[in-house]
C-alpha cells in the first residue's frame, strides 16, 4: 500500500526534510500541498510533481491517508485536532504544542478517531543515538549527568521565532532538542525541574533557556540553549568510568558525516557515523506503523505527552522561580 500525504505548511523545514524524504521512498507520494497562499501552494504542487493544491481545509478534506504539519508551533494543535476528526493520521513537527492541555487535547482527539500522531524529532532516529546507547552500556561505568547544548545567531526580527501568538521563543525551538536527547539517553522521565528562561524585551518571547533536570537513580540533566550563541548541536554524557560527546547531535543534513568520541583513560576515540536521512528514516517508520507494517518502536502519543508535560514544569518553574516537581503536572 502507497500512503497518499498531504503536506499543511510550506515551510523551509519542508523543503529541507520532508519533501527529499517523501520523493526517495516508497511507502508513500505526496497528494495534495497546502498554503495560506494559493500562489505559493501552486508553485510548490509544481515544484514537487503534485497534482492538487490548495488550502489547509482542502488537504484535510481530501483523500490523503496522513498529513504532514510544518505549521508555526501555535497552529499545530489546531491543524492536528481537524486532521484527526478527518481520520487522517498526523506528523507534526515538534514542538507538537504550546501546552500540556493542549498536548492532552491533541492525543484525546487522536485515539477517539483511531489516527497515530507522531511528534517530529527525526534526530532520535539517527543511528548514532544507538551507538551511545551501546558505549553507555559498554564503557561507561555508572552513568551520572547529561549535558545538551543547542543555539545559533539571533534570528532576523521578521522570523517566526520572535511572535509569541505563533508559539515562538527558544524553549518550543530550540531546547525541545536536547530535553529531549536526555530523555532519549537516561531511558526515563525526570522527576523534578529547575529552569530559568530569559526573555526578549521587544518581542516578549524567550531567547535564553537554562534547565536541570533531576531524575531518578541521582542523574542529571544539564541543558543549555538560545538564540544569541555561536551555532552549536551536540550533547556529552558522563559516566564512572567515561565521557561520551557527540559532533552533532540535533541537525544533522542527510550529507553529514557526523562522529562519536569517547573519553577514556586519557585517551579519546573517535567513531564516525556514515552520512544518513534521519527525517527519511522517520517517516518510513511513520508510514510503516499507520499501515501496520512493523511494531511501534515505542508509544507515539506516550511520548508526545510525556515531553509536553516536561515543557509545561520548565515554563512553570521559570515563572514562579522554584523548582517543579513532575507529579504536580497534570
Amino acid at each position: 500500500m502507497v500512503l497518499k500525504i498531504g503536506a499543511i505548511g510550506c515551510s523551509d523545514v519542508a523543503k529541507r526534510q520532508f519533501f527529499p524524504a517523501i520523493n526517495s521512498s516508497q511507502l508513500a507520494n505526496v497528494e495534495y500541498i497546502g498554503s495560506r497562499s494559493l500562489k505559493k501552494a501552486e508553485e510548490w504542487a509544481k515544484k514537487y510533481g503534485c497534482s492538487k493544491f490548495g488550502t489547509y481545509d482542502d488537504v484535510i478534506d481530501s483523500n490523503i491517508d496522513a498529513v504532514y504539519i510544518s505549521l508555526p508551533i501555535g497552529l499545530h494543535e489546531e491543524w492536528t485536532l481537524k486532521a484527526a476528526k478527518a481520520g487522517k493520521h498526523v506528523l507534526c513537527e515538534k514542538s507538537s504544542t504550546t501546552s500540556y492541555e493542549s498536548a492532552k487535547k491533541m492525543v484525546k482527539t487522536g485515539k477517539e478517531n483511531n489516527i497515530r500522531i507522531l511528534e517530529g524529532f527525526a534526530f532520535r532516529f539517527h543511528p548514532q543515538h544507538k551507538q551511545i546507547r551501546e558505549l553507555i552500556c559498554r564503557e561507561i561505568g555508572e552513568l551520572h549527568n547529561f549535558y545538551g547544548i543547542y543555539g545559533f545567531p539571533l534570528p532576523l526580527e521578521d522570523n517566526i521565532r520572535w511572535k509569541k501568538e505563533l508559539g515562538g521563543g527558544v524553549l518550543n525551538d530550540v531546547s525541545c532538542y536536547p530535553i529531549y536527547a536526555s530523555r532519549l539517553v537516561f531511558q526515563s522521565e525526570p522527576i523534578s525541574v529547575l529552569s530559568h528562561l530569559e526573555f526578549d524585551k521587544k518581542f516578549d518571547v524567550d531567547k535564553s533557556a537554562d534547565v536541570i533536570l533531576k531524575y531518578p537513580n541521582e542523574k542529571t540533566a544539564f541543558v543549555s540553549s538560545g538564540f544569541n550563541n555561536y551555532y552549536q548541536s551536540k550533547y556529552s554524557v558522563w559516566g564512572s568510568k567515561a565521557r561520551i560527546s557527540t559532533k552533532r547531535a540535533y541537525a544533522v543534513p542527510r550529507d553529514y558525516k557526523t562522529s562519536v568520541y569517547l573519553d577514556k583513560n586519557d585517551k579519546i576515540s573517535e567513531t564516525i557515523i556514515p552520512p544518513v536521512d534521519q527525517f527519511a528514516i522517520m517517516f518510513d517508520i511513520f508510514c510503516n506503523v499507520i499501515t501496520n507494517n512493523i511494531k511501534n518502536p515505542y508509544d507515539f502519543e506516550n511520548d508526545l505527552l510525556e515531553q509536553a508535560k516536561l515543557m509545561e514544569s520548565i515554563r512553570i518553574s521559570s515563572h514562579e522561580k522554584r523548582l517543579v516537581p513532575l507529579s504536580e503536572i497534570k
